[in-house]
């Protein structure tokens, strides 16, 4: 016996060194891998293009995971292929070794606070830029499980960024926690994601990055039972415009049967940011051209393409923005192509033309924080002294919706002032992160989620009003855009990590709902079909109950059922009738006319103020810049003339 106590002593330390090693800071928190160089022939996987080895590691609590990163699925979009939708990967030869990070597509980095704040920096694209970029990345636990749930993550970043080799979204805890298998997609992102030529629609048809998104899904239906997935039960999960994406795939004849139930965290089908008009991409991507110094005349549209291709790609990308855009507007975003999307979204989900599944879907409580402090920066800061007067209030206001009637401005002004407190200048603040985000986001989610709950659809939405102790953004911009994300992925349970006891519980359960759902359709019955204690009712059109993620759980109704109300009814038809009182203002002025000259005079100033208000109808309430002004039809360089006219043959009639 003391000869074994002897050899045990002696060889404790063989054992501890690789276990107190993964014990290191938050971003070396796994264990090196090892491949099948050490013995394990389950590292490689046979697919259809050919054998792909992976790493094993053992994560923080010392279960294993298998990585899989940068396989590809589609032809690196290079050369001709740029700017066309993917073209399949061609079966290679011999054993990929999928171990190396993964390329990012072409973006730009966000340095608008500085290069080292890390409020801005997680966001940013940390590995090599290469068009050399269509790749997935998988996780699988060990002992590899048989026909597994699949969760496939596509990420959101405006259409304009976004990686899967970001920090954030590594997906080993997610995968060995839950015991499911993970899957994170790229795609391409900007112009060369989404440039469109009307008169070149071979060359530059739009929505490339969203076929990326396609043939990555047709891949994972085809390979992912190789690594122990099941490939009729897939559940995609994304963020921004990553949910936006999803919500789309849930509509498009294309990808809807690619996939069983969705995920939407901040972000639907309906967001007024997620389409742009063709016509808008269209001279957008002329304007590129001619940013950059390529041809850019229409009629020539060959040699426009033959330079674009030809371009260095990062030029482009830092080139894109060439007209001033509105709060939550982006460049280059997908478009109603006929094929992908045959519609506007809105007239789908009014149709009932989408995919019937199982939604989870929510928001956060500070959706619009994150946006103010760029688009109205003279006032907005990374300070914690933000304070706004009445005026400055009111100003905002105004500078947010330039394309919205000024009767429609004084109601919004009216809406969100606290008027127990109407000079409060911390209210006023928080007023205008409300107006951004209960617009572009959570009103946009309780809108879908009513959709697809009026026909029968299981929906379970929530609403997540945590602050991260972790977050570098001052403590006015509060549960802000993408803050769940950290939660999802796990990253509190990291040692050391600096979160609390409570936000490390609050991470498992949610990443425990998540797996759940992905297994059950259920966020609380697991595989097993056990109940968990948290209640989480249905949402349903006339209950709306939606659970509470924070440190404490509650059952809400809504949320914000108010303003989505005001938004969505009470918004437009104010407009609308506010057209309509001018035409009974002139019926009472016909009363007066007695001559022939001024009653022609009457019908051509009732001609025009009919055209306002056909334009005025078309208003869709947006809170975008000069572009939305001219998708909705309510260009004021139109109108204004419009009114003078009609107004002085008026004058000169009574």
């Amino acid at each position: 016996m003391h000869q074994t106590l002897v050899i045990c002593i002696i060889l404790l330390p063989f054992y501890l060194n690789p276990i107190i090693a993964n014990h290191i800071d938050a971003h070396q928190y796994i264990s090196t891998g090892y491949d099948d160089d050490d013995g394990d022939s389950s590292l490689i996987v046979r697919t259809t293009k050919g054998l792909v080895r992976g790493q094993r590691f053992r994560t923080i609590n010392y279960k294993w995971v298998d990585q899989f990163l940068s396989i590809p699925y589609a032809k690196p979009p290079k050369g001709e292929l740029r700017f066309k939708h993917p073209r399949p990967i061609e079966p290679w030869e011999g054993v990929f070794n999928a171990t190396s990070v993964p390329n990012a597509c072409f973006q730009i980095n966000d340095t608008s606070f500085g290069d080292d704040f890390r409020g801005t920096e997680m966001w940013n694209a940390n590995t090599k830029l290469d068009e050399d970029c269509l790749i997935l990345n998988i996780w699988v636990p060990y002992p590899r499980p048989r026909n597994s749930a699949v969760m496939v993550w596509i990420y959101g970043g405006s259409f304009n960024t976004g990686s899967t080799g970001l920090s954030i979204y590594d997906g080993k805890i997610l995968a060995s926690e839950e015991n499911i298998i993970l899957v994170s997609i790229n795609y391409r992102v900007a112009n060369l994601g989404f440039l469109y030529f009307e008169k070149a629609r071979d060359e530059a048809p739009g929505n490339a990055g969203m076929f990326d998104q396609i043939m990555a899904l047709h891949w994972i239906r085809d390979n992912i039972k190789f690594f122990g997935g099941n490939p009729d039960n897939v559940t995609l999960f994304g963020e921004s415009a990553g949910a936006v994406s999803i919500s789309f795939h849930l509509l498009s004849p294309l990808s809807r049967n690619l996939f069983s139930q969705a995920i939407l965290q901040s972000g639907s089908a309906t967001v007024p940011w997620g389409v742009t008009d063709p016509k808008v991409l269209n001279r957008r991507s002329l304007r590129l051209a001619e940013a950059v110094g390529c041809p850019h005349d229409e009629n020539q549209i060959h040699l426009v393409i033959e330079c674009l291709r030809n371009f260095d790609p990062y030029a482009l990308v830092c080139n894109e923005t060439t007209e001033t855009l509105g709060v939550v507007e982006f460049a280059f975003t997908p478009m109603v192509d006929g094929s992908f999307l045959d519609s506007k979204p809105e007239d789908l989900l009014k149709k009932k033309d989408f995919k019937r599944t199982k939604l989870l879907m929510g928001s956060n409580k500070e959706e619009g924080s994150y946006f103010i402090v760029y688009q109205l920066n003279h006032l907005f800061n990374t300070s914690e002294d933000i304070y706004l007067t009445r005026e400055e209030y009111a100003e905002s206001i105004r500078a947010l919706t330039p394309n919205v009637h000024p009767i429609g401005q004084d109601a919004i002004i009216h809406k969100y002032t606290d008027w127990l407190n109407p000079d409060d200048p911390i209210q006023n603040r928080d007023a205008i992160d409300k107006i951004v985000g209960d617009y572009h986001f959570t009103c946009q989610v309780n809108k879908m989620a009513d959709r697809y709950a009026s026909v029968g659809n299981e929906v379970y939405m929530y609403y997540f009003t945590h602050r991260s102790s972790r977050n570098p953004w001052p403590k006015w911009m509060g549960t802000m855009h993408g803050d769940e994300i950290n939660f999802i992925f796990g990253e509190p349970l990291i040692p050391n990590s600096g979160y609390t006891e409570e936000e490390v519980a609050l991470s498992k359960q949610i990443m425990k709902c998540w797996a759940n759902f992905a297994k059950s359709g259920n966020p609380t019955i697991d595989e097993n079909n056990e109940w968990s204690h948290l209640h989480w009712p249905l949402y349903t059109k006339y209950s709306r109950e939606f659970l509470t993620f924070s440190t404490n759980y509650s059952i809400g109704r809504g949320p914000r059922t108010n303003q989505c109300a005001f938004w969505q009814n009470y918004l437009p038809q104010l407009i609308n009738n506010f057209s309509r009182i001018s035409f009974l203002i002139l019926l009472n002025i016909y009363d007066h006319y007695n001559d022939q000259i001024n009653i022609n005079l009457f019908y051509l100033s009732l001609i025009l103020l009919n055209l306002i208000a056909k334009l005025e109808n078309k208003i869709e309430v947006c809170l975008n810049s000069a572009e939305s002004l001219q998708r909705t039809v309510m260009d004021k360089k139109i109108l204004a003339p419009i009114i003078v006219i009609s107004s002085l043959i008026i004058i000169m009639t009574v």
